[in-house]
């Protein structure tokens, strides 16, 4: 280290000042990747900037350069103003449509010539380029859970998302060993799910548990005013049952987010299954699925067959001749909202519904995109499908992460943070294989084994999640003439990015209570509501 580099962290890092100093005085970089937590940082130096920022990306960087110079900050807005950047109408249609394409937006910010820096990797600024490198090894994920759970609770007192679920509520135990925790759960009186009876049961052995209830000002779209974050987030539409949960929190809160990215798996897992080798479990797990799925175990052997003989770019080229034709959908699609779990066994699995929202401009843009050769360089096939649908969940709980902690820090002064999304968690979980971390009868069982004897066995038990779809239906059908005014005055139609007719007429069947692509929508009016800034009466 030199007297001129200087180090800005920004995020979780729960190392001690020692501990970084000396990386920096072995000029030691990697270990600098090492620390426990989940962080980015910068490193100035005579001839270039280093940055690196978490892999699961709760703490982005973006970059944008300008006449010959390079800025970096932790918030797009601030490039777009300081360089002038305008909205970027492709990387907002892909969030809405496209979400499972990763390679198509991972580098991505909602602002032209602002990108967001790759997450888990070194990266080299200097006057004319960019090098990356790479970051640690994976650890052990017991240890990398225990140190990252036991660390945070000696800020006590502490407070913890407790649903009854498998990993908020492993967390809130494990945290239970060294600290006294505030379990907090959350239910609607008027539209329970089974949340509220499974932290019951499970309540105890240093839990206190408290029960925040929701009303009709707590349902998703009731409120479309929020604190206006760097990324349209989809979970901001349901802000006000967020900060219902944090009203009660302790100064440290922790919640389970990125649970479901790191210890399940999508369904294209049963491709990295559709090998020699493999072939015995494949048959047990499409049976499995096939009986709890209502669907053909051949048939889904089939599909997870073809998935594996199928290259990242010959799928990209398959999505995009469907973009030209949206109609045409899946053979196991059968109306809107109708994304199946069977479909989900691809590359990019896509609801055609969605497509259709776009304009036949966007849907040509996107699809000259896909077909790039270079788009595909960026995907490693020997990861498989399952891996990279595992990342951008991962992402997408990153921005939710990241929306609830910015949400605390403004309205609360909450400390809110994901011990999952530890950059050794992630690391971890991303070294087992997608096929590895699943089993046909067993609830996430790789989680289940790193917290043996640490946490009861009987949290391990729940196969279920509250569903929390009824609140998203009643709550669209309150707002129904706003949600309408917003798609009359759509500023992404203004954009070319969405036609308002199909939008409106699924709109209608949401509020018809027929199924509907939610997550869609939701990404839709949030991103409505952000290019509107989020100004009070402006939704």
């Amino acid at each position: 280290m030199t007297e001129i580099d200087r180090l800005l962290v920004v995020g979780h890092c729960l190392a001690d000042r020692r501990s970084i100093a000396a990386a920096l005085e072995r000029d030691d970089l990697g270990a600098l990747t090492r620390l426990p937590g989940s962080y980015a940082w910068v490193l100035a130096r005579q001839d270039e900037l280093v940055a690196y920022t978490d892999l699961a990306g709760q703490f982005p960087l973006y970059l944008s350069r300008l006449g010959g110079r390079t800025a970096l900050a932790s918030h797009p807005g601030v490039l777009s103003d300081l360089h002038e950047r305008s909205v970027d109408p492709v990387t907002l249609a892909v969030a809405i449509a496209c979400p499972s394409v990763l390679p198509l937006w991972e580098h991505r910010s909602p602002y032209q010539d602002v990108s967001r820096l790759p997450g888990g990797r070194l990266i080299h600024v200097g006057q004319s380029t960019i090098r990356y490198g790479t970051a640690g090894p994976a650890p052990d994920l017991r240890a990398a859970l225990t140190e990252a759970v036991a660390t945070r609770c000696s800020a006590a007192p502490i407070s913890a998302d407790f649903s009854g679920g498998l990993d908020s509520t492993s967390l809130a135990f494990l945290a239970a060993r060294h600290t006294q925790v505030k379990g907090i759960v959350y239910h609607h009186p008027d539209l329970p799910t089974t949340d509220l009876a499974h932290a019951s049961s499970l309540a105890g052995h240093g839990m206190d548990l408290t029960a925040v209830a929701g009303d009709q000002s707590t349902l998703p779209y009731a409120e479309l005013t929020y604190p206006l974050g760097g990324e349209p987030v989809r979970g901001n539409l349901a802000w006000r049952r967020s900060l219902l949960r944090l009203a009660e929190a302790a100064p440290m809160h922790v919640t389970g987010e990125g649970g479901d990215a790191l210890f399940g798996a999508a369904p294209s897992y049963l491709a990295e299954l559709a090998r020699p080798g493999e072939l015995r479990e494949l048959a047990r797990h499409c049976a499995h699925n096939a009986a709890l799925k209502h669907a053909s175990p051949l048939g889904l052997a089939t599909r997870a067959w073809r998935v594996s003989r199928t290259s990242p770019r010959q799928a990209l080229i398959r999505l995009a001749r469907r973009l030209l034709d949206p109609a045409a959908g899946s053979p196991t699609s059968h109306g809107a909202g109708s994304l199946t779990w069977l479909d989900a066994v691809a590359w990019w699995p896509v609801d055609g519904t969605v497509l259709g929202w776009l304009t036949r401009a966007m849907r040509a843009e996107l699809a000259t995109r896909l077909a790039d050769p270079a788009l595909a360089e960026r995907v490693d096939p020997d990861l498989g499908p399952a891996h990279v649908a595992t990342r951008a969940e991962l992402r997408q709980s990153a921005d939710a992460q990241r929306q609830l902690r910015e949400l605390g820090a403004v309205l609360t002064g909450t400390r809110v943070h994901a011990p999952f999304l530890d950059d050794a968690v992630v690391r971890a979980c991303l070294a087992v294989p997608a096929h590895r971390r699943v089993g046909p009868t067993a609830g996430k069982p790789l989680l289940a084994r790193a917290l043996r004897d640490l946490v009861p066995e009987r949290v391990f038990v729940r196969r279920t999640k509250g569903d929390y779809s009824a609140e998203e239906y009643h709550g669209a059908r309150a707002s129904a003439e706003r949600l309408h005014r917003l798609i009359a005055d759509s500023r992404l139609a203004a954009l070319g990015v969405v036609e308002p007719g199909p939008v409106r007429a699924c709109l209608d069947r949401l509020l018809a209570g027929a199924p509907a692509p939610l997550g869609a929508m939701a990404q839709l009016v949030a991103t409505e509501c952000w290019l509107r800034g989020s100004r009070p009466g402006s939704c």
